[in-house]
């Protein structure tokens, strides 16, 4: 297993305990700490997380631009403009940060 595809199964792990970890009440304070952090990371960093850098790093496909939720998109033969792309990211990190701060 290459270094690249690891580092999509620990993004795949993340990206689910990141939008549905509220599930688990013990979990609900440390999202409401990770996830505006998260927010702040994609605004400083050209709206793109580090584990989507990384992997892109490790990564011998042509197109080393594309974020993770455009990959996943693209796998699943979903086609949505970049823009979109963008307010679904931010609404579900946005989403998950209030369930999690309002069911603590």
């Amino acid at each position: 297993m290459n270094k690249a595809r690891l580092i999509n199964i620990v993004h795949n792990f993340t990206a689910i305990y990141f939008l549905v970890g509220w599930i688990i009440p013990s979990q609900r304070q440390n999202l409401v700490l990770l996830l505006p952090t998260l927010q702040y990371q994609f605004l400083v960093n050209n709206k793109m997380c580090i584990l989507t850098q990384l992997e892109n790093k490790y990564s011998i496909e042509k197109d080393k631009n594309n974020s993770y939720v455009d990959k996943k998109l693209k796998e699943y033969g979903i086609q949505i403009d970049a823009s979109k792309t963008e307010m679904l990211i931010n609404s579900a990190i946005y989403m998950s940060f209030l369930i999690s701060y309002s069911l603590m």
